[in-house]
């Protein structure tokens, strides 16, 4: 059977490592006077750390190196402290490579010597798996002449096992040596860390990638595209392996060609995210809705898809700094909802019992936090006809007043009032327009003053849709109603992050049954009287 593309080229030396930081680093480790009796690979999936820790066994056991001609050259050292010249001069030299073709380098390669284990610390993570192996590593090599321990996936060890793992580092036998790999090093305790020699494997660049890619298609006789390679990269995410697996998976056709390896990786057709984008920001979600029904009807992988939209987000944000490329189709606010919206869709992608409904619920959820209504029902516009004729009959009953007669108002109503009928006024809105409620649930009541009750509000985005005349009127209209006194409202962007906790449900608040409502300026005697025999004969039933 033929060897996989990642195991077949998979590196063998120092100085085949394709991550050029922690190749670098080793180099430098091996060439120093002394080599560390602990090294801690920290770094994302399929990046060559595992590798990287057989070279090092590999290097530490070779028998044909120059290195170990002295008996230990992590240890030896003169009377007054300095390092033997000899050793020093083995050292610095280019032997620290494994030859690969000695006994002890070829067992370690085909994973059959016996004084060099890989132990899974995910399915060995426990207290007497670690107590087993510091029995075990008192003993000496049988024939290498070092024991090399490769504990992978090491963040995954108990606390308990972590104890018993430390008393080995501290004093570890003088034949042994320990290489730690972890994908999560923030979980690893910090007495561990510090009695490693840490090297971090960062994701792989595109540049390293593609360089990886071509060094393959070469030793295969592989023709390819350049713009192939570099979307191979792209949907690589960082990882090595991942590039080799779906280079493998495209090498099958006579050339490696762009139109394959996006039918392999599911991009069966091409698609603009900008056309995608320009819907959302006209508030055409009927049209946004059917185009991503479009592209999950021609197989097209949503996960990528999405991955393209955000790219294009993030680029819009940066260039609001000064630090990216376009120009912005969105405000900064409306840039940073979406963000997060797509951010959440894409995570739901994984278990989504339907595909494209996490980015169908991203898409009404941005219609309800931004602009005007815009939806349709049946493919009619029954319902947006009948918001307008509310929102109409809401501008007949409130006229425009000058600024002049805002300050002439008399609040009737104290902030504990609005605190108190909050829910209500969230209730009145609710059946007027979608997107004012949206926006009201998003702020808070934040104090009544000269006539105004004031919202404190956490986004500018949503403080300038609240301030325009159709939003204001809607609230007002709802509020005086609520209220039974006039609301004219005032918005202050606050500085403070919006809080966690959500606004009460109007359940948690029902009408007040012993607090009398205060006298209204405006109203006549007989209207109080009858508002005050509507509450009370509603408190009797």
């Amino acid at each position: 059977m033929k060897n996989s593309f990642y195991l077949k080229y998979r590196p063998q030396k120092i100085q085949d490592l394709d991550c050029t930081e922690a190749r670098e680093e080793l180099i430098k480790v091996f060439k120093s006077d002394k080599v560390p009796h602990a090294f801690l690979f920290s770094g994302t999936k399929g990046i060559g750390k595992t590798s990287a820790a057989r070279i090092v066994a590999k290097a530490v056991n070779c028998t044909k190196t120059t290195r170990e001609q002295t008996t230990d050259y992590r240890l030896q050292s003169t009377v007054d402290g300095k390092i033997d010249s000899r050793q020093k001069t083995a050292v610095s030299s280019s032997s620290f490579e494994p030859c690969n073709e000695c006994s002890s380098c070829v067992s370690i390669t085909n994973g059959t010597n016996i004084d060099v284990l890989e132990i899974d610390a995910a399915s060995n993570r426990g207290i007497d798996d670690i107590k087993e192996l510091r029995e075990k590593i008192r003993l000496a090599p049988a024939s290498a002449k070092y024991k090399v321990y490769i504990i992978d996936e090491v963040h995954m060890l108990t606390t308990e096992a972590f104890n018993a793992l430390l008393k080995t580092l501290e004093e570890p036998p003088s034949h042994a040596l320990f290489v730690l790999c972890t994908t999560d090093p923030e979980k690893l305790p910090k007495t561990i860390v510090s009695r490693c020699q840490r090297i971090a494997f960062k994701k792989a660049t595109l540049t390293e990638l593609v360089n990886k890619l071509e060094k393959i298609c070469q030793a295969e006789n592989l023709e390819f595209e350049k713009e192939a390679l570099k979307e191979i990269a792209r949907a690589s995410e960082g990882s090595f392996r991942d590039g080799v697996k779906i280079l493998e998976q495209v090498s099958w056709s006579e050339k490696i060609t762009l139109e394959e390896v996006k039918k392999s990786l599911g991009i069966l057709g091409e698609f603009n995210v900008d056309d995608f984008l320009e819907l959302l920001q006209k508030k055409e979600i009927k049209g946004a809705l059917l185009w991503l029904n479009d592209k999950a009807e021609r197989g097209i992988n949503l996960k990528i898809l999405t991955e393209k939209v955000l790219e294009r987000l993030r680029m819009m944000l940066l260039a609001f700094f000064g630090a990216g490329e376009g120009q912005p189709i969105f405000t900064l606010e409306e840039v940073k909802i979406l963000i997060q919206l797509f951010s959440r869709a894409y995570w739901e992608l994984k278990n989504a019992i339907i595909p494209q409904l996490s980015l169908e619920m991203a898409v009404a959820e941005w219609d309800m936090v931004g602009g005007e209504e815009k939806t349709e029902v049946g493919g009619g516009k029954l319902e947006k006809e009948v918001r307008n004729e509310k929102t109409k009959k809401i501008d007949q009953e409130i006229p425009p007043q000058s600024p002049a007669s805002h300050f002439s108002l008399q609040t009737s109503y104290s902030i504990e009032d609005v605190l108190q009928k909050w829910p209500l006024i969230l209730e009145k809105v609710k059946p007027l327009n979608h997107s004012v409620l949206a926006f009201l649930k998003a702020c808070r009541p934040l104090a009544c003053e000269d006539g105004f009750l004031i919202l404190e509000v956490f986004y500018k985005f949503h403080k300038d849709q609240l301030e325009t005349d159709k939003c204001r009127k809607i609230f007002e209209k709802s509020a005086s109603e609520v209220l039974a006194s006039p609301v004219k409202l005032k918005c202050s962007l606050s500085e403070n992050p919006r809080p966690v906790k959500p606004l009460p449900k109007i359940e948690d608040f029902p009408p007040p049954v012993d607090k009398p409502i205060k006298k209204v300026a405006e109203k006549g005697e007989d209207d109080i009287i009858k508002m005050a025999e509507e509450i009370f004969n509603k408190n009797i039933q």
